[in-house]
């Protein structure tokens, strides 16, 4: 019925689309296709018989075409996942066939005919195209490059020609820089062009936007340059700044499950200023390291120095001695006091550079692990559970992952240091053992506290409570952190990371990689290359 509704819409609405043949399912669309490879735009519906959308979507995307078709998926409100892997696969929109009336289709088809017409002129016009990539590549290099390197500039002909490519599509007036950090680094280029194309798709539907450019800066962050010569408001300007990029953010966060952090710079005049708003961006950027992902950051959210290097010098100096010597001290309560108060003073007096942040744990990580040594001790438990923790501290994403992850590893250090005696000796009940044994020889199985009860022959209330004060962790715990010394096991032994999760008993990889992550501080990934380096 979509099929017929479409047709009979697309023959009604629009004059530039002529209908040149249907398929009822997966398998005859990509037979079809095969014999038309002069197809300019494809409406699949993700659910199909025989083979679905986002099946043909990855056939279409072995099939070679002179000019490559735009694909416009159908589906149903619950077809979120699908429409997801679609526009990672390249997808250009999609439509719900909820919606399938003319008010609706009309303004998906004219956007789409539209690009198709931009593709072509392009295609014909190679002048235009290099010209465009000489400004992208321009406006990069004055981003990341000192205003002075260009005092000379008139007597460098490819340097005057490239500014004046600038000032022709951006002028001099109004200019401003948004660096989208993404939440994690991408390593494939078919998601990275998927990101451009997403961001491209909103700045050219806003029609307010002409003079714009995207530049992927890394594979982690993208640039964007902007100016608005006609606008005299600044309200006016971050308005349209932030309707654009709360677009970004949502189009990239529901389609690619990418999180971001944004930051914007202020408004400036002059190729001179271009560094200055790049370095400005690039810091309100990183304060998703204070504030989480998902969030623009505007230069008032800018964390002023509260404290000159030296004097914080001083002060985490002084702050480092006095806890270290609190973990000497057979006081639990003492150095978690002192930890607070520099945790404290460690948000409150820094700028805004997590390096900096990192730099100062990491030094305090190496001098309180310094103390076992001291005093002639080797900890395979601190080795175990914080294999690599200097790597482990620069892969946290958030001040509160790093402030927890050191508290965990100095709460370790303090229990190694300052070991239980009444309990060191003490045996374990015959219920407990033998609990303990079943989860040591059955914890890739889907284990629950109630099947143990029942086969030790207690009640499941009293094996929670007998078992955590014998161990000493709870039950779950106990299993999970099993479970992840099982994984690391495979991972250093080279096995693939959905064969170890699934060997450990977790049928869900992404399940096991948040776990995996949240016990150990890395990702299994980042476990498996530190252990290799």
């Amino acid at each position: 019925m979509a099929r017929l509704a479409l047709r009979e819409y697309i023959l009604l609405t629009s004059t530039d689309i002529e209908v040149v043949g249907e398929a009822c399912n997966g398998e005859e669309a990509l037979t079809f296709l095969q014999e038309h490879q002069e197809i300019d735009i494809i409406l699949a519906d993700i659910q199909m018989p025989r083979m679905n959308g986002v099946e043909l979507l990855t056939a279409i995307r072995k099939l070679s075409y002179s000019r490559e078709p735009l694909i416009i998926m159908l589906s149903a409100y619950n077809d979120y996942a699908y429409v997801r892997d679609s526009f990672v696969l390249g997808a250009f929109d999609y439509m719900l066939k909820a919606k399938l009336d003319e008010a609706y289709i009309t303004p998906v088809l004219q956007k789409t005919v539209e690009e198709l017409k931009r593709r072509q002129r392009a295609s014909v016009s190679v002048p235009s195209l290099n010209e465009d990539e000489a400004v992208c590549s321009m406006l990069h290099r004055l981003a990341v490059s000192d205003s002075t390197d260009f005092r000379d500039y008139e007597k460098n002909e490819d340097l005057k020609q490239g500014l004046n490519f600038v000032r022709k599509h951006m002028g001099e007036k109004n200019q401003g820089v948004a660096l989208i950090r993404l939440s994690k680094t991408i390593q494939f280029e078919h998601i990275h062009r998927n990101i451009s194309q997403t961001i491209l798709t909103v700045l050219n539907k806003d029609k307010h936007v002409r003079n714009c450019f995207v530049c992927r800066h890394d594979d982690r962050h993208y640039i964007l340059f902007f100016s608005f010569p006609e606008q005299r408001s600044m309200m006016a300007m971050r308005s349209l700044t932030h309707s654009i990029l709360t677009d970004v953010n949502i189009r990239l966060r529901q389609f690619l499950n990418l999180n971001l952090s944004i930051g914007i710079s202020d408004i400036a005049n002059g190729f001179t200023q271009w560094n200055r708003l790049f370095q400005q961006a690039e810091r309100l950027s990183a304060l998703s390291y204070y504030n989480g992902y998902d969030f623009l950051f505007y230069p008032e959210a800018e964390r002023p120095i509260n404290m000159q290097t030296e004097d914080w010098k001083e002060e985490w100096s002084l702050f480092k001695s006095e806890l270290l010597q609190a973990l000497k001290e057979d006081n639990n309560t003492l150095w978690k006091q002192q930890m607070q108060h520099g945790f404290q003073r460690l948000a409150e007096s820094f700028p805004s550079s997590p390096d900096q942040i990192k730099s100062a744990l990491s030094d305090l990580i190496w001098k309180a692990g310094s103390l076992i040594y001291q005093k002639g001790m080797f900890s395979e438990k601190l080795n175990e559970r914080f294999p690599f923790p200097f790597e482990q501290v620069r892969q946290l994403e958030t001040l509160e992952e790093t402030v927890q992850w050191v508290e965990k590893y100095l709460n370790t250090l303090y229990e190694e240091l300052h070991p239980k005696r009444e309990n060191s000796v003490a045996m374990l009940s015959p219920v407990v053992a033998k609990a303990k044994a079943i989860l040591e020889e059955s914890y890739y199985e889907e284990i629950l506290l109630s099947n143990i009860s029942e086969i030790v022959g207690v009640s499941e209330s009293y094996l929670s409570k007998q078992f955590a004060k014998e161990i000493g962790i709870n039950f779950i715990p106990f299993l999970t952190n099993l479970r992840i010394k099982k994984a690391k096991e495979g991972l250093e032994n080279g096995l693939k990371i959905y064969d170890v999760a699934e060997k450990v008993g977790y049928v869900n990889t992404e399940h096991f990689s948040r776990i995996f992550k949240k016990v150990t501080g890395l990702s299994p990934l980042a476990y498996r290359k530190a252990f290799e380096r």
